[in-house]
This record gives C-alpha cells, sequence and structure tokens, in this order.
C-alpha cells in the first residue's frame, strides 16, 4: 500500500483530565485541549508545507470519528489547513473503543460497582467485554484493521481518532500483533505519520 495517513488523537478533555473512562460518551475540550488541537493544525500545516515542497501537491482528505470531541478537534484542524468545517468525513469505524455499561465511570467507580468483572477485564483485555456491548481490545483492533483495509490504496489522509483505536490502526498498519497495543503511547502533544509501513512520530509546535 502506498498510502500516508497522519494520525491525530483528539485534544485534552474534561473527562480525560478526571481520569474517566470516555468511550462512546462525551465531554468537552479542556483549554488545553483547545490549545494541543490548535498545535496539531499548526504542525500539520508546517509539515505538509514540506512535503509538498518536494513531492509537489497532493489532495488531502480529512477524516474523523464522529464523536464530539473528534469532531472540535477536526474542525480546529481543517482550519489551520484552510479548509472548510464541512470538508471533514466522519467515519463510525473510527470511533473509540466502548466500555458499555462502564463509559462515563473512573476505574475505581467500574471496580466498586462489578469487582469480579473488572478484576477479570484487567487479567485479559483481549477477550474479556465490560458490561452492556462493551468491546475488547481484540475487538477494536479487529476494527481498525477493517478500516484501514478499506482504504483506496494511494489514499492520503489526515484520520483524528482516539487513543485507543490510534494504538490499534498503528498495531495493524505495521503488522504486529494485537498484544503490541497495551505498549504504545496515546500523545496529546504528537501525532503520528503512517507511511511505506513504517511510523514517524512528529512533534507538535507551540
Amino acid at each position: 500500500m502506498s498510502i500516508d495517513i497522519f494520525l491525530v488523537r483528539h485534544g485534552e478533555t474534561v473527562w480525560n483530565r478526571e481520569r474517566r473512562v470516555q468511550g462512546r460518551l462525551d465531554s468537552p475540550l479542556t483549554e488545553r485541549g483547545i490549545e494541543q488541537a490548535r498545535a496539531y493544525g499548526r504542525t500539520l500545516a508546517h509539515v505538509l508545507d514540506a512535503v509538498e515542497r518536494c513531492d509537489g501537491p497532493k489532495f488531502l482528505d480529512l477524516v474523523a470519528s464522529p464523536l464530539g470531541r473528534t469532531r472540535a478537534t477536526a474542525a480546529i484542524v481543517a482550519a489551520a489547513l484552510g479548509r472548510p468545517e464541512d470538508a471533514v468525513r466522519y467515519d463510525p469505524l473510527l470511533s473509540e473503543m466502548t466500555w458499555g455499561a462502564w463509559d462515563g465511570l473512573t476505574a475505581a467507580e467500574i471496580e466498586a460497582r462489578d469487582p469480579e468483572l473488572w478484576r477479570a477485564r484487567i487479567a485479559d483485555r483481549f477477550t474479556v467485554a465490560p458490561p452492556g456491548g462493551g468491546e475488547t481490545q481484540q475487538d477494536i483492533h479487529d476494527r481498525a484493521a477493517r478500516w484501514l483495509h478499506a482504504q483506496p490504496p494511494a489514499a492520503r489522509l489526515v484520520v483524528v481518532g482516539h487513543g485507543a483505536f490510534g494504538r490499534a490502526l498503528r498495531c495493524v498498519f505495521t503488522g504486529r500483533p494485537a498484544a503490541a497495543m497495551l505498549e504504545l503511547d496515546e500523545p496529546q502533544d504528537a501525532f503520528f505519520r503512517l507511511i511505506d509501513g513504517r511510523i514517524e512520530r512528529i512533534d507538535c509546535l507551540y
């Protein structure tokens, strides 16, 4: 595949700060999160300008998870790239891993509510799903694979997504096993370029 992906995580949210599981629920970006989104956009504009000076202009497609925190981040990134907000395409496959009935809770709240299932989940994140339709780590790895394999081979994308989904996509892209997801970081002051079977980390300009 000659696909070229700039993979961005949403900016910090209120629930990130409170260490709550967000999943498919949402909380607003903090002021820090808004500044992180601006830094993503500023840095992307700088990187893409350098790429196009070397390789010539190429169409760049903006795609994001449809959740509120990714929509807010994507709108800021699009503006920094000189694109209207409606240039962003939303794909449900990019949504964050849901923890089902545990979405919106802290680890302590989950443990108090479902102690046995919580311990089982911690022991085996790849086959034990949270209650109420939650996903396993294997589920999100498989979903990331479906999304990647559905892209045109020469696609050039800015993807605004989530922490767990981003870790899964990076594993799929490089052919690493799903278990490697647990070793990867989820930065909000850097993003990744996925190209030629390798991954480059790009620290944001502030």
